[in-house]
């Protein structure tokens, strides 16, 4: 049954077919460390948009930035994207 209210409690992640450099595979909604091109640290929520999947920018695809590490999930862990 599709209307049940407890499948509301789930929810569905794309795996993007990439894995991080411990080898788990990275979905939608992880986030990632990375580095940028200023040899910078940066955490970023993987999200799917335009037919990729993304970390930072809307002109970038995933695969583009390099080694990845997933460090949580935007809806178990949120705090890892606020700024302090």
């Amino acid at each position: 049954q599709i209307n049940n209210p407890e499948d509301e409690r789930y929810i569905f992640l794309q795996y993007t077919g990439m894995k991080d450099i411990n080898d788990k595979e990275i979905y939608e909604g992880d986030i990632v460390l990375w580095i940028d091109s200023y040899d910078n640290e940066r955490k970023d929520k993987v999200f799917f948009e335009n037919g990729a999947f993304r970390i930072n920018s809307p002109l970038f695809e995933i695969a583009d930035y390099g080694e990845l590490e997933i460090i949580g999930n935007f809806y178990q862990n949120p705090e890892l994207l606020e700024e302090k």
